[in-house]
């Protein structure tokens, strides 16, 4: 394990230095400057000296070195417009609302969609089951911005029910929360109702019930246990996503997240900012990978993760 672990993180710290260096040159080629709208106000010896306290009037050569540099050492440096931060203390301050919010929709759209694809399988051919897949499709093919310009018009607007944006307790969370976990709960609806179809028609749980096993541990000890696994497979590119579609979110409902500012880092080709937050999102996806690898082990344990023999 501790071998695996380690070949991983050796993998883990390769891609993240392969994911810098492709994001400092495309940053590079974005057009325009972090300072254009300062074009404008400042003469060139005023511009010349701006760029030099950022280093921006050096090779890229030499600025992709510093780069590295200072990432290896931890330091992302400072944002060219949220008033010379540090963009690490930037991106911790608005780590949590974006965590929270995306934390809150995978888990409540990952348990509400395993459930129901359970339910939709054992009662196949139902009215549950038409409903189930018809969530699942609607949940895949409308995009969460959608769902939340509707759930803002309907529930916020036109039914006053909850706040209509910005980020002030529980009840701002809902909505957001809403609009991100339809896509989760789709996809694992879908795929737990095929999984759980495929295991429950298999020859050891018709064993299991020739046994004489009561239907519950059939359920939950062996067909549940066994159609977890593809489920849990989906679950790193759901996360992914998941963030990306934050992004949007929290841009409609005002939310002061890593969202909001990493949009805003674009439209002002703030260099730094989006870099840290590009290599934030890298370090959660891939240690998600990681934590579904693990997690296949011990929801299967005829599945190593060690390779070899035991």
């Amino acid at each position: 394990m501790s071998k695996y672990l380690l070949q991983r993180i050796g993998y883990m710290v390769i891609t993240l230095f392969i994911i810098a260096t492709a994001t400092f040159f495309l940053m590079k080629l974005l057009p325009g400057s972090p300072f254009n709208q300062l074009a404008s106000k400042l003469s060139d010896e005023q511009m010349a000296i701006l760029l030099s306290r950022y280093g921006l009037d050096q090779p890229v050569p030499i600025q992709y070195f510093n780069y590295i540099v200072g990432l290896i050492q931890g330091d992302l440096g400072v944002s060219f417009q949220f008033n010379n931060q540090d963009v690490t203390k930037l991106i911790m301050n608005r780590l949590a609302p974006s965590a929270y919010l995306g934390g809150q929709a995978m888990i409540i759209g990952t348990i509400l969609g395993i459930v129901l694809g359970m339910v939709a399988a054992i009662r196949n051919n139902t009215w549950i089951d038409y409903t189930s897949n018809v969530v699942a499709v609607i949940g895949i093919s409308i995009p969460s911005f959608v769902f939340a310009g509707l759930l803002q018009y309907y529930i916020a607007v036109k039914w006053d029910l909850l706040p209509v944006a910005f980020w002030e307790g529980f009840e701002y969370t809902i909505l957001p929360t809403i609009s991100l976990m339809i896509f989760p709960l789709a996809i694992c609806a879908r795929f737990m109702r095929t999984e759980m179809m495929e295991v429950l028609g298999s020859d050891y749980i018709e064993l299991a019930r020739a046994k004489g096993m009561t239907k519950s541990t059939i359920m939950l000890k062996h067909a549940m246990r066994n159609a977890l696994v593809p489920v849990i497979t989906v679950l790193g590119p759901m996360t992914v996503s998941l963030m990306t579609g934050t992004l949007v979110i929290e841009q409609i409902f005002a939310i002061p997240g890593l969202g909001e500012q990493f949009v805003r880092s674009i439209s002002v080709n703030d260099y730094p900012m989006i870099m840290g937050t590009t290599l934030l999102f890298s370090v959660l996806f891939i240690v998600v990978i990681l934590i579904v690898d693990i997690m296949y082990g011990l929801i299967d344990p005829r599945i190593r993760i060690t390779g070899g023999k035991d």
